[in-house]
């Protein structure tokens, strides 16, 4: 017996969940996307040359969910640095990079207990801590406050996007063990590889582009035309009016590749700017996001700032460089908050890392588990 279902939003939540569906035998799946394009938060424009992602964003390619979703053969990665420059001195993994070990050990970034500490963090388990935040953890763990406004702070905001590490304990340790683990990447041609890797595997599903569809109810939906359309099943795959996000602000400027050596392959972070959160190397680690001769730079910020307060600090940081200013993203729904699961009882099926982890590894997990909901119902 066939089951029509309809899919609203293409992000990574709705075309995991498509995959997942296309299991069902008989399965007929209409996947709607008001936007021009799928991917949802996740996309990648080409300008000037350059290829530049929709605020900064990494893959973490040990996601477990990520590694069931994606095709890995048709994704070539390149990946930064394991450790990170901290207000211009590098940090090492001496795991990945032995040769650093005193360097790292002798910084000045923590106390001899705090990097004896990290190294013991990387065999924590990541076991139900959703009662603490990050920071409290951290606290509790034994770590002094000048690592944790040093490191921890000036990395994990440019995750969480939050500077007072907010989000669970748990998420963080489950984020801490990858990180430490495998390499952060970026996909050769631009992160909205990923949502077409998964589009790419789709057999069975009619993918509407420029689509704004209303939900009526959990059986119905309609079309911006006014037409009426009646499923089985009709799941929302994107985020509630009344989400709350954090937004950050991505500025991209390339400088000339004779200025190359002035970086490296690792994320730049900063402890007292005050508007730039961290400089991420995106040509150095990946060539293929900028020409030959030009070196490209996500600059992010979590406090508003204009362009030419921008182009002063990193000016100030890096003295007789000249930044070249590409193009400005001002991403207000940038990452969900955690933990809003007051869901309306309209019966809808819904997905989206707004109801797991705000991260890619979370709406894939969304999508697969939407997928789960609509096959316990069936007959």
């Amino acid at each position: 017996m066939s089951k029509n279902i309809a899919i609203i939003g293409a992000g990574l939540a709705g075309l995991n969940c498509a995959k997942n569906l296309e299991k069902i035998q008989g399965a007929t799946i209409d996947l709607y996307e008001k936007s021009n394009s799928i991917g949802g938060r996740i996309k990648t424009d080409k300008f000037d040359g350059f290829l530049l992602d929709h605020g900064f964003q990494v893959f973490l390619p040990n996601y477990p969910e990520a590694r069931i979703s994606f095709d890995y053969q048709k994704l070539q990665l390149f990946s930064f640095k394991a450790g990170a420059k901290i207000d211009g001195k590098y940090v090492g993994d001496p795991f990945r990079e032995p040769e650093v070990l005193l360097p790292t050990l002798f910084s000045s970034i923590g106390t001899l207990k705090d990097k004896l500490l990290i190294l013991k963090m990387r065999y924590e388990k990541v076991t139900s801590r959703n009662n603490q935040t990050a920071h409290e953890f951290l606290k509790d763990y034994g770590f002094s406050d000048q690592i944790i406004e040093n490191f921890f702070k000036p990395f994990f905001s440019g995750v969480f996007l939050n500077k007072n590490l907010e989000n669970s304990a748990s998420f963080f340790l489950f984020l801490y063990r990858l990180f430490s683990r495998a390499y952060a990447t970026l996909p050769q041609d631009g992160m909205q590889e990923l949502p077409k890797n998964l589009a790419d595997q789709l057999k069975k599903t009619n993918i509407s582009l420029s689509t704004s569809v209303e939900i009526i109810d959990s059986q119905t939906i309609k079309l911006p035309n006014g037409e009426i359309k009646n499923y089985d099943f009709v799941i929302s795959a994107h985020a509630l009016k009344e989400a709350q996000f954090y937004s950050v602000i991505t500025d991209y400027f390339w400088v000339n590749h004779e200025n190359a050596q002035r970086f490296s392959k690792a994320l730049e972070l900063f402890t007292d700017k005050k508007y730039i959160n961290h400089i991420a190397p995106i040509s150095l680690a990946n060539p293929h996001y900028a020409p030959k001769d030009k070196v490209l730079l996500s600059v992010n910020s979590l406090e508003v700032g204009e362009v030419k307060d921008i182009q002063s600090e990193l000016e100030a940081i890096f003295p007789g460089v000249v930044f070249n200013f590409l193009k400005r993203f001002e991403i207000k729904e940038a990452l969900p908050k955690a933990g809003q699961n007051n869901l309306p009882e309209d019966q809808i099926i819904r997905c989206g890392d707004y109801l797991e982890t705000p991260s890619i590894n979370g709406a894939l997990v969304s999508g697969r588990k939407a997928a789960e909901k609509v096959k316990a119902l069936l007959p």
